[in-house]
């Protein structure tokens, strides 16, 4: 029985300043269609950036969606907020956390790599995450979780010892968290099916014609900002890893990724690694299948770290 557990320029204007691409015309009727322009607006001793482009996108409007319309995939909108990785400015996350309640996908920090994220009850976020990366949907996902009751929500939980001398996986679980973990853990009933659709078996790229998982991975992030905003959102996330190495600035994520919605930066680590992956949803002893920031020896009866399958496709995406 399973245990119940229960975040180009400077410019010194105050409000907000453009600073015109240098191929544009200075003359505002020549700009054109494919004019671009950078607005840094500072608000709250945070900083938000947005890139225009004068054509609409293609669901009809302007990008970024407005008066509760959806946000879908447009290279008319991207924006970048600067935050502190502690006392993180709350409008600022707020303003990460409307955009992912109208379904845009984002890139936010965690306590190990940045992540893309999106609304978990939002199929179409869910599937634009998807075609953002690059990724077909077979690749799993994870969720980041605001605390063990999101784990007792969506999964069935940590399983119980087995053998006598056996360590408690929940209580292992309890030391280990937060922190830079991913356990893959049975999922319940209560995941919403988007969060589970597989192509690999039925040969799909569209997530309405998948068969679904019977697992996610769950993080528990040791991060601020990360557990900020899931406050602010009330509900977990969806998440991916930015499959950057090394201290790439958040800027350059922006400008890969432009058909996210937002991307808020929170500073680089050059050292960060990935989560360390373990998976408790088989047998009754834990699999280690990726060795990364946190301590993996935990989990290992003999304090060796067995890495059970040498098979990066299985830990590939999680944070």
């Amino acid at each position: 029985m399973m245990h119940s557990l229960n975040a180009t320029r400077v410019l010194t204007n105050s409000s907000s300043l453009v600073c015109q691409s240098e191929s544009s015309s200075s003359s505002s009727s020549r700009r054109g269609a494919n004019a671009t322009y950078l607005t840094r607006v500072k608000r709250g001793g945070a900083v938000r950036m947005r890139a225009k482009r004068g054509n609409k996108n293609k669901n009809g409007g302007a990008g970024g969606g407005g008066g509760g319309v959806g946000i879908g995939l447009s290279e008319d909108t991207a924006e970048l907020f600067e935050v502190t990785r502690t006392n993180p400015n709350m409008r600022t996350l707020e303003e990460c956390a409307d955009l992912l309640r109208r379904g845009g996908v984002g890139i936010i920090p965690t306590d190990t790599k940045y992540s893309f994220v999106a609304d978990l009850n939002n199929k179409d976020a869910i599937q634009n995450l998807y075609t953002i990366k690059g990724i077909d949907s077979n690749k799993p996902l994870s969720i980041l979780c605001r605390g063990f009751q999101d784990i007792d929500t969506y999964t069935l939980g940590f399983p119980p010892a087995t053998r006598p001398g056996m360590a408690d996986p929940f209580k292992l679980a309890r030391k280990c968290l937060p922190g830079p973990y991913t356990f893959i853990l049975p999922a319940s009933k209560s995941l919403p099916k988007i969060c589970l659709l597989d192509t690999s078996s039925a040969g799909h790229t569209r997530l309405s014609k998948c068969q679904q998982r019977k697992t996610i991975g769950c993080r528990l992030p040791d991060c601020e900002v990360t557990l900020a905003l899931l406050d602010l959102l009330d509900a977990p996330l969806m998440c991916s890893t930015v499959p950057f190495d090394g201290d790439v600035q958040p800027i350059v994520m922006r400008d890969e990724y432009s058909r996210c919605a937002f991307v808020l930066d929170a500073g680089t680590d050059a050292e960060q690694l990935a989560s360390t992956v373990i998976d408790l949803s088989i047998g009754d002893v834990p699999k280690v299948l990726r060795v990364g920031a946190g301590d993996a020896s935990v989990w290992s009866e003999d304090g060796d770290v067995h890495v059970e399958v040498d098979d990066p496709d299985l830990a590939w995406g999680f944070a």
